[in-house]
């Protein structure tokens, strides 16, 4: 594993990584020392080992306010994944009807059909019967 030295609050570290790492480590650093920074006006006042708490406190509320946010966000997917099931059971729910209104559709229309040719074969008998009766008046 390659070598890399690095400051770290001011001191200086030498570090083994591995090369995916490298990038993560620099940035670790940089994120180190920049919250360093943000506390040097209490250089000279409090002892470093206490500048490191503070900024290793801070750093700590900020991973317990992403594990929060990443638990909110596992909830909304979890939240996400109900409803996309409900939705996909209101789909089939909502085909399964369609196909039902098709058939009744279908069968209405046959009905309707047959309800034509029974009006016809009326007509034509009230016709039959009118010319009879007409007949027997003559």
């Amino acid at each position: 594993m390659p070598d890399m030295e690095v400051n770290v609050f001011n001191q200086k570290l030498k570090l083994s990584y591995r090369e995916e790492e490298k990038q993560r480590i620099l940035k670790a650093v940089e994120i180190l020392n920049s919250n360093w920074n943000k506390f040097s006006h209490l250089h000279g006042k409090v002892s470093d080992l206490k500048i490191a708490t503070l900024i290793s406190l801070e750093l700590q509320d900020s991973i317990e306010d992403i594990n929060t946010l990443k638990d909110k966000m596992k909830a909304k997917e979890d939240d996400y994944e109900l409803l996309k099931k409900e939705i996909d059971f209101k789909i089939k729910e909502s085909q399964e009807i369609n196909k039902k209104l098709k058939k009744l559709n279908s069968e209405l229309n046959t009905k309707n059909e047959e309800f034509a040719k029974f009006e016809n074969i009326v007509d034509e008998l009230l016709s039959e019967l009118f010319e009879i009766k007409n007949n027997i008046a003559k």
